[in-house]
Order: structure tokens, then C-alpha cells, then sequence
């Protein structure tokens, strides 16, 4: 399971400042996703929370995956179980902020 934070690509080119400030801001966001998801993550021997690692993938597109092969049924439930959602609120945290970063960083 993953969550991808990237800049559209319909946004025309960026100056060099314009670029490095939305890369900041993206690294930044990729990291505090990865930070509040293993925060809210549930544990029982650590091996989900362990397995929440975030990368960038571009210079302005980064995601988080939850490599454990059981994320999706935490995220979301199963008939058996209830949803543990860790992930997607931890990403709709950092939205606004990271959505607000890019914004100043075009201007």
C-alpha cells in the first residue's frame, strides 16, 4: 500500500528557486507522512509500523508504502476486522501544509 505526493504536471516549468523549494517541500511532506503514519500505525510486534518507509521517486514526487504484507487490511478492514486507517489520515494531515508550501514556492 502507498501514498504518492507529487506536483502536477500541468504546472508550467519552474525557475531553479521555484524547483528546489518545491523539492524541499516535498522531501519534507514524504517525511512527515512517513513520521505520523508509523505513529497512528496499530502494533502488535512492530514489523507494520517497521515496514512504513518513504522515499522520493522524483525530483518533486515522493511516496510512502507500508511494505508489510497485511497494510491494506489494517488500512481498511476485512469482513472480520475493522478498519485501523494509518496511512491515508496521515497523508490528509500533511495535505494542507504541503499543498501551502508549493503555493508560495510558485509565487
Amino acid at each position: 500500500m502507498s501514498i504518492s505526493v507529487r506536483v502536477s504536471s500541468r504546472v508550467p516549468a519552474y525557475t531553479a528557486r521555484s524547483l528546489a523549494l518545491i523539492n524541499a517541500a516535498t522531501r519534507k511532506a514524504v517525511m512527515d507522512i512517513e513520521g505520523r503514519a508509523k505513529g497512528r500505525a496499530p502494533v502488535d510486534t512492530g514489523f507494520l509500523r517497521s515496514s512504513i518507509q518513504g522515499s522520493m521517486t522524483g525530483e518533486t514526487e515522493g511516496r510512502v508504502d507500508a511494505l508489510a504484507h497485511y497494510a491494506v487490511f489494517v488500512e481498511f478492514g476485512t469482513s472480520r476486522m475493522g478498519a485501523q486507517p494509518y496511512l491515508i489520515p496521515a497523508a490528509e494531515e500533511v495535505a494542507p501544509v504541503y499543498k501551502q508550501a508549493v503555493k508560495a514556492a510558485v509565487k
